[in-house]
């Protein structure tokens, strides 16, 4: 009789691992955290504690989904691919490791049944003995090596498992995550079963190797089906992460033969993204296929799938157009990555001027500019853009980010609007366009109301050191690496302000020129009393405004925490001699009020004026995207400026192989000795109502389509409308 596609078992313990389990390189690693794993192993101890009667049920503790590979381990050990319930299996895995370490150093006899039980569920024994490599279970993302060295180390020397994990270094937070919840589970029931005889730890080795349950749903059809019925089973169950349910929906669109390929693929972007690739996806499509305000969930994918990615990867179907989808990001996976990494990005884009404000964006974690920022390194290292360019437009960028959302305080939706324009234009155009990119900006700044004046006065209001820390470093970086010649022109030393931004909280710090709280004899002019009000002493300058009797907190805030007050100062002696290329001034006698004002206006009036000035607007530039097709040249006026001519061979980006046709006129084609419009032909090749059939043609030889290329025509003749 021929097995079912699901075969449900209600398996103990000690039934699960007779067998040999991988976690498939494109499921997600490790992510079990402390809360989790103290659950279960409460809901374990729990049961175990009943009286007998009821321990003698069992206890189940979920179940798990597994793909049988049709493979055996020397022919008898069935091998499965774990489809869901990773973490349950990873977990009770390093419970079992800790049961065995600890009754090797209880000394239990080799010969004790139980010890013998945990062994064999932990390694398969073949040919009359144990090999290390043949391990129950094996991962095969970020924490594989981590895994697999504890495996190891529990073979061959289980009585120094602590100091191994003690001394082990670990790479990332999921190879952290393996060794602590390993150490957690460990320490747990050493406490619970340490102090006694080992009897009472092989106890509860029975109880779990066959008393704890789990039903195991054993699937023989193949992988592609498995993902389709795992698709409708959580779709009723419990939820998946949106990345997972993406995964699911594209592994069912592709045929068999692209599996594993694919499969491979995508676990190596979860390895190369650290487990970012639901953030990494979300980043790319809105770099280069459409701009989503929100999240993109698994519906609003489906739609993109069919009709935005076919035309981006001008494919055929949705299918093919999945394959480049995965293709084009492993392809770029490197740009993304160099989004949180400064180091990478300054080796593609070697400029300091670049690093200083690149390193802004990095350490201030901003979000909207991802997607330009993605495309922009992307474009500059298939030299589509320049260094200049690019710099300008991530200098404009993270500009507008700290004036517009920081400093001026505006509400994050409007960024959003603005980097939407800016993309949209982008996707029109197939490109980036520096002069739109800082125009979109412009406009924005202006249409807000955010002139430099009005920055000048949020910035001296600005709590510089409660609030906006970050951003303050990053000013008085700046300003500290400034100097005027004597004609009054400014001089950046881009490489100083990087060096203090970056050392900033290793080797400098933020320090209070009028500090935090004096003590009362003092050379300044005010201290905190008992009751932490501010006292003021005579001859201190400070205004009406500044009394004593006033909350020191509010003192704290309207003064000593204004730009103004602060510096970039060494951490330490240590640090100042260590740093002897980087001069900064001490600002010695900087004790009265008066001081600290007319630096705050230095300060001020030195950056927005001559270190970060407002881009200029450009009312005659246009964006391709505010054209409506309309606005367009049609084929008559393609044919007119020799884009394309009568008797070209053309075909469909969506079915190249068997859409060739010949241009007889603005209106016709000739197709298998058919005399057809242009848009007939379209349609009846993609089997849609309509098409907009520019965005689909390319001239035989070619990839570019004619909508591509009537708007490289406008933009390289209207340079002044469209940039």
């Amino acid at each position: 009789m021929a097995r079912k596609p699901l075969e449900p078992n209600l398996w103990s313990i000690n039934d699960v691992f007779k067998h040999m389990y991988s976690v498939p390189v494109y499921q997600r690693p490790y992510s079990w955290e402390s809360s989790q794993i103290n659950v279960l192993l409460d809901d374990i101890l729990n049961a175990y504690n009943l009286p007998n009667d009821e321990k003698e049920e069992g206890y189940f503790i979920g179940s798990i989904y597994i793909h049988d590979k049709n493979e055996k381990l020397k022919g008898l050990i069935q091998k499965y691919e774990i489809i869901d319930g990773q973490q349950r299996l990873t977990t009770v895995s390093l419970l079992l490791l800790s049961l065995f370490s600890l009754a090797k150093q209880k000394e239990v006899p080799e010969s004790d049944q139980t010890l013998i039980e945990i062994k064999k569920a932990l390694w398969k024994y073949v040919d009359r003995g144990y090999d290390k490599e043949n391990r129950a279970v094996t991962l095969n993302s970020i924490e594989k090596k981590c895994f697999s060295d504890l495996y190891d180390s529990c073979f061959l020397r289980p009585e120094y498992i602590v100091d191994f994990c003690n001394n082990y270094k670990p790479k990332t937070t999921f190879e952290k995550r393996v060794i602590g919840n390993f150490l957690l589970i460990y320490k747990r029931i050493n406490t619970a079963f340490g102090a006694s005889s080992y009897e009472s730890l092989l106890d509860f080795a029975d109880f779990l190797l066959n008393y704890v349950q789990i039903i195991a749903i054993d699937s023989t059809c193949s992988i592609s089906k498995a993902f389709s019925i795992f698709e409708s089973i959580n779709s009723k169950g419990k939820p998946l992460d949106e990345i997972d349910k993406i995964k699911t929906y594209i592994f069912s669109k592709l045929d068999e033969s692209s599996y594993d390929y694919y499969l491979d693929l995508w676990g190596k972007l979860i390895v190369e993204t650290n487990d970012q690739l639901y953030d990494y996806l979300y980043n790319y499509v809105k770099a280069y296929i459409s701009f989503y305000r929100q999240n993109i969930y698994i519906d609003n994918f489906k739609a993109l799938c069919k009709r935005d990615f076919i035309e981006y990867y001008k494919k055929a179907n949705e299918t093919e157009a999945l394959k480049a989808f995965l293709d084009d990001m492993y392809k770029k996976v490197s740009y993304y990555n160099m989004l949180t990494n400064i180091d990478e990005a300054y080796k593609l884009v070697k400029g300091n001027e670049f690093r200083f404000y690149y390193a802004i964006f990095v350490q201030i974690n901003y979000k909207h500019p991802k997607p330009l920022f993605l495309r922009g390194l992307e474009e500059f290292d298939s030299k589509k853009i320049s260094k200049e360019d690019l710099t300008c437009i991530v200098r404009e960028t993270v500009k507008f980010m700290f004036e517009f959302l920081t400093i001026s305080d505006r509400d994050s939706k409007d960024a959003i609007t603005m980097f939407s324009t800016i993309m949209n234009d982008i996707y029109a155009r197939t490109s980036i366009s520096k002069s739109i990119v800082v125009n979109v900006i412009a406009n924005e700044l202006i249409s807000k109301a955010v002139t430099q004046e009005r920055i000048k006065a949020d910035l001296s209001n600005m709590d510089a050191y409660g609030q906006n820390k970050k951003i303050s470093v990053a000013l008085l970086s700046l300003y500290e690496s400034t100097a005027f010649d004597n004609a009054g022109n400014i001089r950046i030393s881009y490489d100083k302000a990087y060096t203090l931004l970056n050392e900033y909280g290793q080797t400098f710090s933020l320090d209070h020129l009028l500090v935090q709280s004096p003590e009362e004899d003092s050379e300044f002019k005010y201290y905190r009393d008992v009751n932490d009000r501010l006292v003021l002493k005579d001859g201190h300058d400070f205004n009406e405004f500044i009394t004593s009797g006033m909350e020191y907190e509010q003192f704290t805030r309207m003064v000593l925490n204004k730009i103004g007050n602060l510096r970039i100062w060494y951490k330490d002696n240590n640090s100042a001699r260590s740093n002897d290329a980087i001069q900064l001034n001490d600002y010695n006698g900087f004790t009265t009020y008066k001081k600290i004002c007319d630096r705050s206006e230095n300060i001020i009036n030195t950056l927005v004026d001559k270190c970060l000035p407002m881009p200029e607007y450009n009312p005659d530039l246009s964006l391709v995207s505010d054209l409506k097709e309309k606005a367009f040249p049609k084929m008559d006026k393609l044919i007119e400026y020799g884009l394309i001519k009568p008797g070209d061979k053309i075909y469909l980006t969506l079915s190249p192989t068997n859409s060739e046709a010949t241009l007889v006129d603005e209106s016709y084609v000739e197709y298998n000795g058919e005399k057809m419009r242009i848009n007939d032909w379209g349609c009846k090749l993609s089997g849609w109502k309509s098409i907009r059939i520019y965005a689909y043609v390319c001239i035989v030889g070619e990839d570019e389509t004619l909508h591509q290329k009537r708007i490289k025509y406008m933009i390289n003749h209207n340079e002044e409308t469209l940039g």
